[in-house]
Formats: structure tokens, sequence, C-alpha cells
């Protein structure tokens, strides 16, 4: 019955469809999501939020947030400078690929991995996953700052108390002109009584490198080795109390960079060898005790996480030498209270406490034809302390025929930065800036939420969205600042203004013909104040105050359970116009091709995917046949540094194989036509699609 309901599911939640699951009489079945902070059906949950079930991300082979991405209508890959160092932007809200404060929130389980000053998403392994949940626009007054565009949510699996359970996957694919990919998993859940359970993961995977590497004759040049690993305990003393504790390790290794000086073929122009490694170490705690009427919530985490990068190379005009590595740490206390029960009033309120706090010594050499020589040699340190207060209220009106919403938050956000810098610029005369003293920030600010939904019946639902999100004004060294302007001509600030977003959604969800076609869609507005962007080149970055933005766009999903038993056909788009309304004019003095009504960076206009899925059984030894193919699309987009645009990308999977009862083995085949891409570009150098990969999965779930 299990390996049924994964055949004909598959696609249409890794399609981008909120549902996790297709029965065998062809209906779609919901999945329920914390989107709320509170455990609620997805077609219920008024906002655009997707979820992706731990399974069928599993059977696709998706071993990450950024291959899920391109199912998700208004999502994008917005930066990436090794495996570890993923940036997303969802609705056209961007943001630097390599420092500042993220626009799209990243949570593990309950844990927010936000560090001050450091833009990347949480890196972690898919394996053993419940769902990956995709919260759509601003989630201020739950989620709090840097979630300007959204939030993602990786959710695993707790442990068991009821049953023992072991699964381990395998996989292994040939790279196209270069080397070879496989990973292993395992896990194991262990209860020792019927109140105490222990689940453990480990995971392992390498990537071949595909960049050549001519003036040091390396062929697959960016291979990476990742190692990751969970163990979690849960303790149910009594029916209302629980007790869960976790610990997180993720270890990436990785030779140079994903970034290219060339696409076709990828070529990396670096002249010693490179490496950018990331690891952190997460450990996590959550109390939950029902007091009938509502349940208390306590979760606390902490967090340790390094990364570097060697490289010595040339792009463009100009060559460099880098050293630049960095720590970071964070703590977050979250306490909040629940309403429960089927009455009609709703609530939630909470408070939040985060101390963060992130270093990076940096030593970096440009030398170039155009431009001054620049030495840089500083250390600088970021600490931050923020305090907030939520709370939301819901009333349903006419027996739920309409539920009014309001919500809001209350930040207090305090930086100082610590910096003892000297930038040299080897112009006549030489220009040497130094600084070696603190600067601080303060930040304050309150978020509201306003929603109301309006269900006429209990397949769909109509609801209107107006949100805020912010993010802390960021503070860089003056020595950032002097290099900034001498490599691109920008002027910024050694501390930025605050930037804010309204967001006014109308969105609408139904299922129909007993639940055999599903229908999401939503059009929105966006109003983006003191927007704060990345720009740089060569490896010398700085963050500005880009100017007023503003944007619109739609994003549409259709599921369909055609009456063809296990056939299911899906398709799902974004498009979106977000462009810059009033422009900073010193930022048009440095990048001349910025200006108004332009798209802004690292955003594509639209994105979509077109697929099926197919299962049936095979009539022999109790066989079933698993098919599926994917088509995606992403416009082009452009970089804040060159204005140099990537290409469209056109991208075609498909997987075939058979399922019996416990075991699964499927072939498939990755970027069937080699698409090049490339996919962005990042500071004058440029990501790339994998190429084309063709291999074998293989896994094992026993039902004991």
């Amino acid at each position: 019955m299990r390996t049924a309901m994964m055949g004909a599911a598959a696609l249409i939640s890794v399609g981008g469809y909120p549902h996790a699951a297709i029965a065998q009489d062809n209906q779609i079945e919901t999945i329920i999501v914390t989107a709320e902070k509170r455990a609620a059906d997805i077609n219920k949950v008024p906002v655009t939020v997707q979820a992706i079930s731990g399974d069928d991300l599993a059977r696709q082979g998706i071993r990450d947030v950024k291959s899920a991405l391109p199912f998700i209508p208004g999502a994008s890959l917005a930066g990436e400078t090794s495996q570890g160092t993923q940036v997303y932007q969802l609705r056209g809200v961007s943001t630097g690929d390599t420092t500042g404060d993220p626009t799209v929130a990243s949570y593990l389980d309950d844990f927010p991995f936000s560090i001050p000053g450091v833009p990347f998403a949480a890196p972690s392994d898919l394996f053993d996953l419940q769902r990956l949940e995709v919260l759509k626009g601003p989630q201020g007054t739950l989620y709090g700052s840097s979630s300007l565009g959204g939030v993602i949510k990786v959710v695993t699996n707790d442990p068991d108390t009821s049953a023992f359970d072991v699964r381990a996957a395998a996989s292994f694919g040939a790279v196209s002109e270069h080397g070879y990919d496989y990973s292993a998993d395992l896990m194991v859940n262990l209860p020792l009584d019927d109140t105490f359970a222990i689940r453990g993961v480990m995971s392992g995977k390498h990537l071949s490198g595909y960049s050549f590497v001519p003036a040091l004759g390396i062929r697959n040049g960016n291979n990476d080795d990742t190692v990751t690993g969970r163990i979690k305990a849960l303790w149910q003393p009594t029916e209302r109390l629980s007790f869960l504790v976790s610990y997180w390790r993720f270890d990436d290794q990785q030779d140079f960079t994903n970034r290219m000086d060339g696409y076709d073929p990828p070529m990396i122009n670096d002249v010693g060898f490179g490496k950018s490694p990331t690891s952190f170490s997460l450990y996590t705690g959550k109390i939950t005790y029902d007091f009938d009427f509502a349940t208390l919530t306590s979760t606390s985490g902490y967090i340790s996480r390094h990364n570097g990068l060697t490289a010595n190379g040339c792009q463009i005009d100009t060559c460099f030498v880098a050293e630049i590595p960095g720590t970071s740490n964070s703590f977050v206390q979250e306490v909040r209270l629940s309403s429960n029960g089927d009455g009609p009033l709703h609530w939630i309120g909470g408070v939040y406490y985060q101390y963060g706090e992130s270093s990076s010594n940096t030593l970096f050499h440009l030398t170039g034809i155009s431009n001054p020589d620049i030495f840089i040699d500083g250390l600088s340190a970021v600490h931050s302390i923020e305090w907030a207060g939520f709370g939301e209220v819901s009333y349903d009106l006419w027996g739920g025929l309409i539920r009014p919403l309001v919500g809001i938050r209350y930040s207090s956000v305090k930086r100082n930065l610590i910096q003892n810098s000297t930038t040299t610029v080897t112009s006549v005369p030489p220009v040497v800036v130094g600084s070696s003293d603190t600067q601080a920030g303060k930040n304050y600010h309150l978020n509201p939420r306003f929603n109301v939904a309006i269900h006429p019946n209990d397949n769909g639902m109509v609801y209107f969205n107006a949100a805020q999100g912010f993010r802390p004004g960021a503070l860089q060294t003056a020595a950032n600042v002097a290099a900034l302007q001498a490599v691109t001509g920008v002027v910024t600030d050694i501390q930025l203004k605050t930037d804010s977003l309204w967001s006014y959604e109308i969105g609408t969800k139904w299922s129909l013909f007993d639940n055999a076609l599903n229908v999401n869609g939503a059009v929105y507005m966006i109003k983006w104040d003191e927007a704060q962007y990345q720009t740089g080149l060569s490896g010398i970055a700085g963050i500005v105050n880009l100017g007023d933005v503003s944007g619109h766009g739609i994003d549409l999903q259709i599921a369909y359970a055609t009456p063809i038993p296990g056939l299911i056909l899906q398709a799902s788009g974004g498009w979106n116009s977000t462009t810059i309304e009033s422009i900073n004019p010193m930022i048009t003095a440095g990048l001349p091709f910025l200006h108004n009504g332009v798209q802004v960076p690292n955003v594509p206009k639209g994105n979509f995917s077109l697929g099926f899925n197919y299962a049936r059984p095979l009539g022999y030894r109790d066989l079933i046949l698993i098919a599926d193919a994917t088509y995606q699309y992403r416009a082009k987009e452009s970089d804040l540094a060159t204005g140099l645009r990537s290409g469209d990308l056109n991208i075609i999977s498909f997987e075939i194989g058979v399922e019996k009862d416990a075991y699964q083995i499927q072939f498939f085949a990755d970027n069937i036509t080699d698409e090049r891409g490339p996919s962005l570009w990042e500071q004058g150098r440029m990501i790339v699609p994998r190429p084309r990969t063709l291999g074998m999965r293989l896994s094992f779930s026993p039902e004991l």
C-alpha cells in the first residue's frame, strides 16, 4: 500500500504542489503544516505556503533545498559560493550572495538559521525529512526580521516511541565529461519504552567536480564531499508534557568554489589551489505542555558555524589572492502560547530573544589593469542582540464563513561592529584607509499583519493578506567601503538604513471534483523601501541602500489526478515584475546600467515547471512501475556588480524504476539536454547548472 501511494505521489509534491500523497483512488490528500506555528491543514492556512513531503523528495533524489526551488513559483537561487553557502530569493526580494542579512528566513525544525551579517540559508541533507515548507511574502509577525520575502522551513522527523524503524538509501551517477556522484544514507529509530525514543540519521555524499582549471591541469575542479548527521531524543512522561533535544552536524569540504569564469565548458581561471569549506554544529531543545485551552512551547538552540575561502585566480581584467576564514555563533530562545480547541477564537503570543556574533579575518590582494592594486588586511566582528514580542488573533464569524486576523510584532535589534582593518589603494598618490573602532547601530521596528479569509464551502477559500517585514541596517568596515569605491566607483556608508517591505496579496485555494483537481493561485504587489543589496567585483564586496523598489506578480499551481489510474499531471509557475522605483544616485554613478525602471538584480521575471507521474502494477510478483518526468524553465536575471545577464534555463529530467514491498530501484537522467546556462552571475563570475548526470538510486524502508 505504501509504495503505491508513494509512486503516485512523487511528482505532484516535488513539482511544487503543496500536497503530500495521492491515494490509490486518485484523490489528492492534504498535508499538515506549521506555517502559522500551529498544526493546520495546508488548505485552511490563509497564506501562500507550499509543502513537499520527505518521501517525495527522497524518491525524486532531491537532496537539498536548492534542487527543490525550481518547482516553486517565484523562487530561485540568488547566490552560491560553495555547496554550503546558498542564498535564495522569493517573489523578487533578493539580497547579496556573501554578506548582509538574508531576505528569506531559513529554519531547521524550530531553529532560525539566522546569523548577523550572513545571508546563507541553512545547509542540510534532506534524508528522513518530514516535509519542506515554503512560506511566501513577509512573515514578520511570527518569524521576525529577515523574512521580507518569506520563510523556508526544513522539518525533520521526530523520534517515534511506538515502533522500531530503519531506512537506508544509496545512489550512484556518472557526470557528463567528468567524474562520478555517489551517496549513502541511514536512519534508525529506536524506542526504549512507550515514553522515550531516539532517532539517528547519517548521510554522506560525493559530488564530482565539473569545472576545468587549465592553469593547474585539473579536470574536475570543484569536487565536493559532505557528511551530515543528527540525533534526536524524545521523552513524553505524560500525554501533556514532552521534551525533545537534538544535535546536528554538517561538514562540507569543497575544492575551489562553484563560481566559474566560463560556462561552455565550465572553467575556473585560478592559478593556485582553492577551497571553500563550511561546517556547523547545532544543539536544540523543545519543551511543550498542553493546558487544554492552550499549548505552551519553549524552543532553544545554539549554533556554531565555520566557513572559509582560499582563492588565487583572475577574473575579467583583475587577479586576486584571498584567504578569508570566518566563524559565527548564535543562541536563540522563544516561548509562545497558542490556543487549542474548535472554538471561534484563535490566538498565539510569545517572546523571542537572540544573541549572535559573526567574525572574519580578511587577507586580500587585488591587482588589475584598469583598477589600482588593493591590499586589505582586516579583522571584523559583529555582535547582535534582538528582543521581540509577537502575537496574532483571529475570530470565526458566521460559523467560520469569514475569519479576520490581526497580528503584530515589536522588535529591538542592537548591533556593534568591532573593526581593525587597513585598506591600501596603490593610486597616485597611494591611499591608506585604516579603521580600528567600534560602530553601533540600533533598530526598533513594529511589524503588523492583516488577513481576511473567506470560506464559501469546504472545498475552497479566498484570502487577503497585508503584511510587513524588515531587516536591520547593515554595519560594514570603513576599509571595506573604501575598497568598494576603488573597484566599482560606488559610494556607500559604514552604517546602512533599515529596509522594510509591505506586501499585499489576494489568493485562493480550491479542491474540486472529489479532490482530484487542486488549484492554488495568488496575485501580489510589494513596496520595498531603502532596499539593501550587496555589490562588488573580484572578491571586493560591500552593501548599499539601492533605493526604493516596487513589484507585482502572480503564482499559480495546478495538479490533476486523471481518470487514468496512477497518472498525475502537474503545472506550476510564477511571474513577477520587480523594478527599481527610486534609485540612490550614488549607485548609478558607479553602476550606470542600474537605473529606475529596470528589474532588480538576481531576480528572474518568471519560472515554471511541467510534469507527469505514472505508477501502475506490472502484474508480476507485486512489482509496481514508477515513472516521472519534469521540465523546468527559469528566465534570465542580471548581476548587480556588472549588469551581465544569465541565460534562460531549460532543464529536463526523467526517472523510471520499480518498487516491491520495502525495496525501490530507479534509473534517472538529470539535465538530459546538458543545459549550461549560466544560471546566474555573481560579481563578474557565473554559476552553472550541474552537467547531465545518468545514474541509479536504491532505497530500503521495511514496514517493521
